[in-house]
């Protein structure tokens, strides 16, 4: 009986059997590994890629049946800060500064204002006498008008006007309303006591005019047509007068 060799295994099988071994190893170890994301970016802000999309992970391996695909099917990633001061914030309008009050403007308009120096007048000039009623008049008893401040469509403009002065005389203090005058008597006092005792041999007075101050407003803009504002005030400076005592002769 004659023995009948059994066919060898075909290399081309074995080799396709490895292959598909191999095949088979290689799906395990990628499926394996985590799925990599895809760098975030957007021209003028930062994406937000905390969140990932639920559907992007990698596709099964050889043989599972399918995957859950590229994960285009996921969350919409949001932008950080949209909503706080984001693009959006940075496109928005910029809102218009509110306008100045035009009590601020008065205000500077009445700083503004250059007021003189009273100048002191007595009659008689420099040297008086007890119980002789001396003559007071003062220099600078003027109107005093600022110059226009336009801003914010409102034209501000302040006006000073002389209300009264108001003396001291080292002897006594006196309100005068007016400005006076070397003849007026309106405005004047009589001295009681000489200056011997006083410091230099002279009473130190002094002139202090007060003015009240209206403005007023024109302008689109204006809170207001006009108002008035605290008094202003500027002194003299400090004036020797001497008051000397009456002297009699009586011949026995």
């Amino acid at each position: 009986m004659r023995s009948v060799p059994l066919p060898r295994p075909s290399r081309r099988r074995s080799v396709l059997g490895g292959a598909l071994v191999t095949g088979a190893l290689t799906a395990t170890v990628i499926t394996a590994l985590p799925a990599t994301a895809a760098p975030c970016t957007l021209p003028g802000g930062n994406l937000d890629c905390s969140k990932s999309s639920p559907g992007g992970s990698s596709g099964g391996g050889i043989g599972t049946g399918g995957g859950g695909g590229g994960g285009s099917t996921g969350e919409i990633p949001t932008l950080d800060g949209l909503d706080s001061g984001g693009i959006g914030a940075q496109n928005a309008p910029p809102q218009a500064a509110a306008a100045v009050p035009t009590a601020v403007l008065a205000q500077q308009a009445r700083d503004s204002a250059q007021f003189p120096v009273p100048q002191v007048h007595t009659s008689p000039e420099g040297r008086t006498y007890v119980r002789v009623r001396t003559g007071l008049w003062v220099e600078g008893f003027t109107t005093v008008s600022t110059e226009p401040i336009t801003v914010d469509g409102q034209t501000i403009q302040a006006t000073a006007t002389p209300k009264r002065v108001e003396w001291n005389l080292g002897e006594t203090t006196l309100t005068c309303n007016g400005a006076g005058s070397q003849n007026d008597t309106t405005c004047s006092h009589t001295y009681q006591r000489s200056s011997t005792q006083q410091p230099g041999g002279a009473y130190q007075i002094t002139a202090t005019i007060y003015w009240g101050v209206a403005w007023t407003c024109t302008g689109a803009n204006c809170d207001a047509a006009g108002g008035t504002l605290e008094d202003a005030s500027s002194p003299s400076a400090p004036t020797p007068l001497i008051v000397g005592e009456i002297q009699t002769n009586t011949q026995q």
